[in-house]
């Protein structure tokens, strides 16, 4: 039976901007960076989000692609202020695939940007 996401693995092409998009914007915090000869692996944790990683994979030889297997369709944050969440983002330079946010399941708001993979991420706003 599944309890919960353990973790989402996303393919990235520059490890340092990868770790410092996610740590800087979204407040993960960096657990271990491994290297071994054919990729390099860093996992991401957040406060907010306990049992849940993100895992970065940087392919090292073109021998062996994780990339392949494509990057990932979205990763999906709950926030429980998106509007505020959008100003701050769009003042660090972040461009949305929509200028307002849409209504989703529920009601919900969901807005959708791209990380520095081209991976896309949505936020989608907290049940009240």
């Amino acid at each position: 039976m599944i309890k919960r996401i353990e973790h989402v693995g996303v393919m990235v092409s520059d490890m340092n901007k990868s770790i410092n998009f996610y740590e800087n914007l979204l407040g993960f915090k960096l657990r271990i960076r491994v290297i071994n000869s054919q990729k390099e692996i860093a996992f991401l944790t957040h406060d907010g989000l306990p049992g849940f990683e993100i895992e970065l994979l940087h392919d090292l030889s073109t021998s062996t692609s994780y990339s392949e297997y494509g990057l990932v369709n979205h990763l999906a944050f709950i926030t429980s202020n998106i509007d505020k969440m959008i100003r701050e983002y769009k003042q660090k330079g972040i461009i949305f695939e929509t200028d307002e946010p849409k209504r989703g399941i529920n009601g919900r708001k969901t807005i959708r940007f791209r990380g520095p993979n081209k991976e896309m991420l949505q936020l989608v706003e907290e049940r009240i």
